[in-house]
């Protein structure tokens, strides 16, 4: 049975994550901004990234002491966290009114964030694991908190929304997910076309690298718009 249902959940997560990187390319690149095209890639990519982090679920619940699906686990939460509140960003156009499950998804992601950190020290301290697994607990754990962050400082009103927050709220965090995608691509596929004696360090750079590559673009892509709507 738990062959089975890993085989399974290997089928479908493969299957989406296809789906959501081409999507989600589809969704940034083509089409004009909540045009049809851009909205039905959007759905494709915001189910995909659900599926995505729903067998992400399943393989650390099969696995709990693996410590490749445990740091499966945190790329899952730090993309499909994204996902989803960029997806509600959609709904409050009218204006910045989180519900309960808004404040209460932002809190549980910044627990999540202290949690990697955490285990990260604790592997690297505690147990002597120097996996390049380990030190990304601490990049993606920091990404969890910056996410929370972004979010409840708004939502607690210690911050007041910019014109637009929606829109650049949406972009940003839908930029964000995709980025997670594919540093899991990355993860999954780049260390098997490495030589053996490639340094953990060196590999750690190619999984970080797509988050800082989209961070830049997210940058620049929002500026842009900004100058266009008269924001800044």
């Amino acid at each position: 049975m738990e062959n089975l249902l890993y085989k399974s959940g290997i089928v479908l997560h493969v299957i989406a994550g296809f789906l959501a990187l081409t999507s989600g390319l589809v969704a940034m690149s083509y089409g004009k901004k909540g045009g049809k095209i851009h909205n039905l890639s959007g759905i494709v990519f915001y189910w995909s990234m659900a599926v995505i982090f729903v067998t992400t679920l399943l393989f650390f619940v099969l696995f709990p002491n693996n410590l490749k699906y445990q740091f499966f686990l945190t790329i899952g939460i730090v993309s499909f966290y994204p996902t989803w509140s960029g997806k509600r960003m959609l709904k409050m156009k009218k204006g910045l009114k989180p519900t309960w499950y808004d404040m209460s998804a932002a809190f549980l992601v910044g627990v999540s964030g202290l949690v990697m950190l955490g285990y990260g020290f604790l592997l690297l301290f505690k147990y002597e694991i120097s996996s390049p697994f380990v030190y990304l607990f601490f990049v993606f754990g920091i990404v969890s908190l910056l996410n929370a962050y972004g979010d409840l400082k708004y939502y607690l009103k210690f911050k007041s929304e910019i014109k637009m927050h929606w829109f650049f709220a949406h972009g940003g965090k839908m930029i964000g997910a995709y980025s997670a995608a594919l540093t899991a691509f990355c993860v999954n596929i780049v260390p098997r076309f490495l030589p053996e004696n490639f340094p953990s360090f060196g590999q750690m750079i190619l999984w970080v690298g797509p988050t800082v590559v989209f961070a830049f673009i997210s940058a620049k892509i929002l500026k842009k718009y900004k100058v266009k709507m008269g924001v800044v």
